[in-house]
């Protein structure tokens, strides 16, 4: 067994060891400076094991957070490498329709997009910010910026185009408008031509004068369609013509239908092309069932055959 003994005097400490033989008691003073450095020695052994326990582990954690950025950072670059494949497949997918674009632009005599226009967008020149790539490694940040400039281009260029097609289609709905309101069909089937467009002899009076329509032959009876879309602005007996129709298709154009026999339509009504509108018929001045037709353009009389293109 052992004791520790404090001499106040001489300010040391005696240690005191007995063993349990018996045989000679063991005496070791120590001096009260020496304990203080043995102390100041073994808490400075300790602060320093300290900071090298604290410095691995904060090493480790490096490391560990290295390895997970190197990781993040690769399938980073894996995925850029696949969307910039995707972004070029969109891209030329957009280079065709830039392309046909162009053709329906000529074809409708639109003004062309060019390709300065495509690249400015909408939103001029793309900016990209240094700071938001500061935290990846140098490829990572390269491929990155390269993808956010194609992609804000790509957007802008899409911008561009969708506005482009809009324009498109309203000018095809105009054109598509204009095509419906235009006379292209004749206002009845299985007709036969009896007189033409153009000066004859008049088959009543025998007076050569100018014949404004065509005079197409049928049956009594047999259906007269609208030839283009419009709205009636007269139903009604008309003289000579007897009962009479005509409808204002806008765009300059007029047609008329004469000589009918039952008129379906009144003043007022909207039609569409070949809708049934009258029957056959010989009313007014004539010598035969027949319907007479007539097409104006900007209040000129103009040959109807010219408009059957279907």
């Amino acid at each position: 067994m052992f004791f520790l003994r404090f001499n106040m005097k001489k300010r040391f400490f005696s240690l005191i060891i007995v063993p349990d033989s018996g045989t000679e008691v063991k005496t070791s003073n120590f001096n009260m400076r020496f304990l203080i450095g043995l102390f100041g020695v073994l808490i400075t052994v300790f602060f320093i094991c300290f900071l090298f326990i604290i410095g691995y582990h904060i090493k480790l954690r490096q490391e560990k957070n290295y390895k997970k950025a190197v990781s993040i950072n690769k399938l980073l670059l894996k995925r850029i490498y696949k969307s910039e494949e995707l972004l070029s497949n969109l891209s030329e997918k957009l280079k065709e329709i830039q392309n046909n674009d162009k053709v329906f632009r000529h074809f409708y005599h639109m003004n062309v997009i060019d390709d300065e226009m495509y690249m400015a967008g909408i939103g001029g020149h793309v900016i990209v910010n240094e700071s938001d790539y500061s935290s990846f490694d140098s490829e990572l940040q390269v491929k990155l910026k390269k993808f956010t400039y194609d992609f804000t281009s790509l957007e802008h260029r899409t911008s561009v185009q969708e506005k482009s097609m809009n324009e498109i289609q309203l000018k095809i709905k105009e054109t598509m408008k204009i095509i419906n309101c235009t006379p292209s069909i004749p206002p009845t089937e299985n007709f036969r031509p009896t007189s033409g467009f153009g000066y004859r002899y008049h088959p009543i009076s025998g007076i050569r004068h100018f014949h404004h329509a065509v005079d197409l032959g049928g049956s009594l009876g047999q259906k007269i369609f609208a030839t283009a879309d419009g709205v009636v602005i007269s139903a009604k007996w008309q003289g000579k013509l007897g009962r009479c129709v005509q409808i204002n298709h806008g765009y300059g154009y007029k047609t008329i239908y004469a000589h009918l026999s039952k008129i379906y339509v009144k003043v007022g009504q909207k039609v569409k092309k070949r809708d049934a509108i009258a029957t056959m018929g010989n009313s007014g001045s004539v010598t035969g069932v027949h319907v007479h037709y007539g097409v104006q353009l900007n209040r000129k009389s103009v040959n109807p055959m010219e408009y059957f293109y279907q």
